[in-house]
């Protein structure tokens, strides 16, 4: 995999949501949990630890509320992230890979696939998951920073603009 795909509209008649510049001023994407690798790491284990990940991962497919947000949504392609948002970005997933759970010391865990770009946790700095109900949505547990992160809106829906270099909203 080389990108994976998201979709957000701004502020539309009264909802909340985000702009690209928004997006840029917080650091990129990251989920509601976790704000640094470290902490992504730390919130990992614990799931697995607890036995709690693939509940946590329905819960969060299947209702997307903060209390369970150790992850945030992307897609393995656009179709499945929804290009129809006002604002469409892809991040960069070089070396995101499918590991063995046995790289956190545990058996397989039901229902999830690991992926991480090192067979060594405490080396990754990308980590997702995929909960296998929904095998195209990749739950991202790790920051994603404004670097790895392109966009494309309406307006130029064929060109990708790296969002470093975006000065709209």
């Amino acid at each position: 995999m080389t990108y994976a795909y998201r979709g957000e509209d701004g502020p539309i008649g009264g909802k909340p949501g985000r702009t690209p510049g928004e997006v840029k001023k917080a650091g990129g994407f990251k989920p509601w949990k976790s704000d640094s690798i470290d902490t992504s790491r730390a919130n990992l284990r614990q799931l697995v630890t607890n036995g709690t990940l693939a509940g946590q991962a329905e819960l969060w497919c299947l209702g997307k509320k903060r209390e369970n947000g150790w992850f945030f949504s992307s897609g393995l392609d656009a179709a499945t992230a929804y290009d129809t948002y006002q604002y469409f970005y892809r991040f960069d997933t070089t070396g995101l890979v499918l590991q063995p759970w046995s790289v956190l010391g545990q058996g397989d865990v039901a229902k999830m696939k690991l992926y991480l770009d090192s067979n060594d946790l405490d080396m990754a700095t990308k980590i997702a998951v995929i909960w296998s109900p929904r095998p195209k949505e990749l739950l991202v547990m790790s920051p994603v920073e404004v670097p790895s992160i392109e966009l494309r809106t309406q307006e130029k829906p064929e060109k990708w603009l790296e969002l470093e270099k975006y000065t709209g909203p």
